[in-house]
C-alpha cells in the first residue's frame, strides 16, 4: 500500500487489549521496538486484527510532540522514542523535524518555529517525539 504519510511502520501485532468501547494494538517493528494504536473494537474486528497479524501503523506527522531536557516528569503517552535530530528544515510557520532513534528509526515531526526555537532544536540534539496511541491509524492485510 502506499500512503502520502511520512510516519508509516510495518510490523506484526503482537498484543491486543479488548475493551469494552476500544481496543489497543501492540506493533513490533523488525527493530524490535514497538508501537501502540488505539481504535474502535468495531474496527479491530471488522480488519481481523489478532497477535501474528502484519500490520501497519501510519501518524500524521503534525500530531508528533517533541520534548527535550526531561528528567524531572514521567509523561502518559504510550508511544515515546528518544533520538538525535538528523534533519531540520525551517519554513516560514512551521519546521520539519526528523528524529532517529538509536536502533535506526525515524520520525518526521511538523513543529511550529516557536517550538524548534522554545526547544533549541538543532541537528544532533537529544530529543523525545511522542504521540497518543488515539492519534494512530492501524492498516492490516486483507
Amino acid at each position: 500500500m502506499k500512503t502520502s504519510s511520512r510516519n508509516t511502520f510495518t510490523g506484526t501485532i503482537t498484543g491486543i487489549i479488548f475493551g469494552g468501547l476500544n481496543d489497543e494494538v501492540e506493533l513490533e517493528l523488525a527493530s524490535g521496538e514497538k508501537l501502540y494504536g488505539q481504535l474502535a473494537h468495531a474496527s479491530t474486528e471488522r480488519l481481523g486484527l489478532a497477535v501474528g497479524t502484519e500490520a501497519m501503523m501510519m501518524v500524521k506527522a503534525s500530531e508528533i510532540l517533541l520534548v527535550s531536557d526531561n528528567d524531572e516528569f514521567a509523561i502518559c503517552c504510550r508511544n515515546q522514542f528518544t533520538g538525535k535530530v538528523l534533519k531540520l528544515v525551517r519554513g516560514f510557520v512551521n519546521g520539519e523535524v526528523v528524529i532517529q532513534t538509536p536502533s535506526g528509526l525515524e520520525f518526521n515531526a511538523t513543529v511550529s518555529l516557536e517550538g524548534i526555537n522554545r526547544l533549541r532544536v538543532e541537528r544532533g540534539a537529544t530529543v523525545t517525539a511522542m504521540f497518543k496511541s488515539s492519534h494512530v491509524l492501524v492498516a492490516a492485510k486483507k
